[in-house]
């Protein structure tokens, strides 16, 4: 299972639920879709009603979950999709949560440390990457990331001066 984001929120009083997608999780998101959710110890399946979009949020409506009451377990829950339902990507296109622990460098092969994460800040996605708990926010964009292979879990890029350096005081 890949986590497609998480509910946020609640909305309403007839069970919708705010969710926060990831990098392309809504795009994996329509009603009829099966998604996952955790329930104390258990896995169940869920599926969506309706799906509403409210600016960088979405608004979702799963059957079975009818009130507020019915909802209130999925607060702060990862919404989950089985990683064999993606749709099949073309030569060179990858999903961002397969470089969750790849191993960055720079092109003169100085590590750098590894992906843990992404953020979107504005318009702009960085990844997130950690060595020595020191974490490093590399904007991940053609330009600075030269090369991308999530088979071999390894980014190769070419930082701008003083990027490496900024959280140093």
């Amino acid at each position: 299972m890949i986590v497609l984001g998480q509910i946020v929120n609640l909305q309403g009083k007839k069970g919708e639920l705010r969710f926060k997608p990831l990098e392309g999780g809504e795009r994996l998101l329509s009603p009829g879709t099966e998604i996952y959710l955790k329930k104390e110890d258990k896995i169940l399946p869920f599926q969506i009603e309706s799906i509403i979009k409210f600016k960088k949020q979405i608004i979702i409506k799963l059957k079975g979950i009818d009130s507020t009451e019915d909802a209130l377990f999925t607060l702060g829950q990862e919404v989950l999709f089985p990683e064999e339902k993606l749709p099949p990507l073309g030569e060179g296109e990858f999903y961002e949560y397969q470089l969750i622990g790849a191993s960055v460098k720079t092109r003169d092969n100085q590590e750098v440390g590894q992906v843990i994460g992404f953020w979107e800040v504005g318009m702009k996605r960085l990844m997130v990457v950690v060595k020595d708990k020191k974490e490093i926010l590399v904007p991940f964009e053609e330009a600075i990331c030269l090369s991308i292979d999530p088979e071999k879990k390894l980014i190769i890029i070419d930082p701008p001066d003083g990027l490496l350096n900024l959280n140093e005081i």
